[in-house]
């Protein structure tokens, strides 16, 4: 199997060498200020920052639950997204109703669970 190709940080040219792996956000929330920080970063090193604006080298770095959170409002606004990510994982703005569309749009029944029990866990998740 052939290797893979070094990035050339100098030109912004080429695969990455496995640096990528570290850059993908995982949802975790602790996390995101520093993610944040560490991709904006090799960004500005790579003289990419500005190419984010448009979201596609962005959303290649997020997990399917950041991605859904801010793909219908942030459409091709790669700034405006990471505003929404902020927002909700850093708790400014308007988190909680991010945090319940979030919980409700993930929320399965369980195996043998009612469909009772299953729309009051819905309900307590709306009056948290």
């Amino acid at each position: 199997m052939a290797e893979e190709p070094k990035h050339d940080i100098a030109t912004g040219y080429g695969p990455s060498a496995g640096g990528y792996a570290r850059l993908i956000f995982d949802g975790d929330e602790r996390k995101y200020d520093t993610w944040e920080v560490k991709f904006l970063a090799y960004m500005r090193l790579l003289k990419l920052k500005n190419v984010i604006l448009p979201l596609a080298k962005l959303v290649q770095f997020l997990d399917d639950k950041s991605l859904s959170l801010v793909m219908r409002d942030a459409a091709d606004d790669g700034k405006k997204a990471l505003e929404i990510l902020r927002q909700h994982y850093a708790g400014t703005g308007k988190p909680q109703i991010i945090t319940l569309y979030t919980e409700l749009t993930s929320l399965l029944k369980r195996a043998g669970e009612s469909v009772t029990d299953y729309v009051i866990r819905a309900e307590k998740l709306q009056q948290r």
